[in-house]
């Protein structure tokens, strides 16, 4: 079973841990030096300053004629045909034994045993936590009078200093590479864009361990075939020491990272970029994190022109890049505005140690970060401007929570069935920040989210639901938690490459908008989409950030999320590097 079920293990996590503590945060003055482009032992310091005072003015938006748009083919069967015909991908099936072995022994072992003793377990562990670390009978209160109260960086005055985009040595540095995400991404940019004097773009890894990393390029070079891998730029740094973050962040466009989870080991990552003017990507899906280093960072960065993307893998571009872009669609052919849109997700793969290292991480931080809080009226970091103010766009949920029968009019999903599927939740997190940031809307009805994955039939389907409820389970039990560390994938360990090449991720977008016109589309990634494919979106996303500024919707720095800032951009590149996409539109 555990095999069978391990692409579904974050979803306790996911699903459960989105708490935000917000409090207020005082402004601040920051000294930014900016260097001119000289070398860096003749630098002359040009010494700009900035008042504390609080951000009113709108974000410097590109103008939307002159954004670029990526023109996507209207033949949305032929996506279908290249994934069902010619790449003979099939989606993941259960059968009848493992339908009745869920429904007779696993249903009635959860409810009687597995849950009451979860529950029991949990309260017992939270309790002791919060009395541990004195939280049980403190609490803080918040007026939340006003939207903007919750916008200022926790971010101490000092001196910081900017070199030139133009006059940096790399393009991306990537961080994390001895892990297994960042090993494929490290592999991807020396096979997509090549080493050394050969290499289409100026790239550099960065860890602490040069033994490692060495024993890394070695790998990758033996797999390529290319004995130049071996000599890629490396920059020894360590998150845990800032002293040596400077050497990572200060002299390239863009760091992309894997090293997760990222609230134990980014935090200091984003803080030097946003310092150092250089944009930022990763993979993580951790939003509280994310929120926290908007509530600290998202001033300091409009200020030093820092642009901070999460969310750059699997979690979640394809679904964020599927929504803007009928989004966009139905604004540009319609005069109209999405109001409801559906994704419904078919694919094949399993999970990480890293992915894995991530939950049971974050399950640890969310008891330990838990405050009783008092709060009214407070806004959602996601739900906001980086001014301060409340954007007019929201997003509802409409996510299913068991499994029904497909009502998407599409022949492609009659007689098949639903299921919840287990990053939804993260996903239409990034999707309200995208539809929040959004130029394209004119109108304020709120977008209806859906998302759901697809099963052959009601036994799959349930079986999988219901499969994913029990790993779940054991995941979120501090009891059977440890068990299941030391059985299942540790960090650096992952499918192989037959399984990752077996993978693919399919989502097809189905949006309707205000007036009643209808976009449809579909976005296919080849190979497995939780590591093979998310190392390309985050290799393309850094570089999009790096090299395609004059492409992206906004100019100012700041945190975004992939389609708020990058859509059009980031889809031509995915599209040009192996992506399928197709959308169409229907008017009514």
């Amino acid at each position: 079973m555990v095999p069978r079920f391990r692409t579904y293990l974050s979803v306790f996590f996911f699903c459960s841990t989105h708490h935000l503590h917000n409090r207020s945060i005082s402004a601040f003055s920051p000294h930014i030096h900016l260097h001119p482009r000289t070398t860096p032992s003749k630098q002359t310091r040009n010494i700009m300053s900035f008042k504390s005072t609080k951000i009113s003015e709108p974000l410097n938006d590109i103008s939307q004629s002159k954004q670029f748009r990526y023109e996507a083919k209207k033949d949305i069967q032929s996506v279908y045909n290249q994934m069902d015909i010619v790449d003979k991908k099939t989606p993941m099936t259960n059968g009848p034994i493992a339908f009745f072995a869920t429904l007779l022994l696993g249903v009635p072992i959860w409810f009687i045993i597995l849950l009451p003793f979860t529950v029991v377990s949990s309260a017992i562990h939270f309790g002791y936590v919060l009395i541990s670390e004195g939280k049980l009978f403190s609490s803080s209160k918040q007026s939340g009078k006003t939207a903007i109260d919750n916008v200022f960086d926790e971010c101490e005055d000092e001196n910081i200093e900017i070199f030139p985009m133009e006059s940096r040595t790399y393009d991306v540095v990537l961080l994390g590479a001895t892990g297994y995400t960042g090993k494929l991404a490290a592999s991807y940019l020396a096979k997509q864009y090549g080493v050394g004097s050969k290499s289409a773009v100026k790239w550099a890894i960065a860890g602490r361990s040069k033994e490692k990393i060495e024993r890394t390029l070695e790998s990758i070079s033996m797999e390529l075939g290319n004995v130049d891998v071996k000599n890629v730029n490396v920059i020894i740094c360590d998150t845990s020491d800032k002293s040596t973050l400077k050497r990572l962040v200060s002299d390239t466009r863009a760091v992309i990272t894997t090293a997760g989870p990222f609230q134990k080991y980014g935090s200091p990552v984003v803080e030097f970029c946003v310092k150092h003017g250089t944009h930022y990507a990763d993979i993580t899906g951790e939003v509280d994190w994310n929120k926290k280093m908007m509530k600290r960072y998202e001033s300091l960065a409009l200020k030093t022109g820092s642009k901070l993307v999460s969310f750059c893998g699997h979690d979640s571009v394809p679904w964020d890049l599927t929504v803007r872009f009928l989004t966009n669609a139905l604004r540009e052919e319609c005069n109209d505005d999405l109001e409801y849109v559906e994704c419904l997700d078919e694919m094949k793969g399993e999970a990480s140690g890293g992915t894995l290292a991530t939950v049971y991480e974050s399950l640890d931080q969310a008891v330990k970060d838990f405050e009783l809080e008092f709060s009214e009226n407070t806004l959602d970091l996601y739900e906001r401007l980086p001014n301060g103010l409340e954007s007019p766009y929201k997003v509802i949920s409409k996510l299913p929570m068991t499994v029904s029968q497909c009502r998407n009019p599409s022949p492609r999903f009659a007689n098949k069935w639903c299921s919840p599927f287990f990053m939804a939740p993260i996903n239409m997190a990034i999707v309200q920040r995208s539809v929040a940031l959004s130029l394209a809307r004119k109108s304020s009805t709120p977008v209806k989210y859906r998302e759901a994955a697809v099963a052959e039939n009601f036994m799959d389907a349930f079986t999988m639901w219901f499969g994913l409820i029990i790993i779940g389970t054991l995941i979120f039990n501090p009891v059977t938690r440890p068990i299941l560390k030391k059985l299942l994938p540790q960090p650096g360990e992952g499918p192989s490459e037959k399984k990752r090449m077996e993978g693919f991720l399919c989502v097809s977008g189905y949006g309707i908008g205000v007036k009643g016109n209808k976009a449809e589309s579909v976005m296919y990634f080849p190979q497995d989409g939780g590591y093979h494919s998310t190392a390309r979106m985050l290799v393309e996303s850094g570089l999009c950030l790096a090299l395609d500024g004059d492409k992206h919707s906004y100019s100012d720095g700041g945190f975004y999320s992939p389609a708020s800032i990058m859509c059009d951009a980031l889809l031509d590149r995915l599209v040009k590097t192996g992506c399928k996409f197709a959308c169409k539109v229907e008017r009514k």
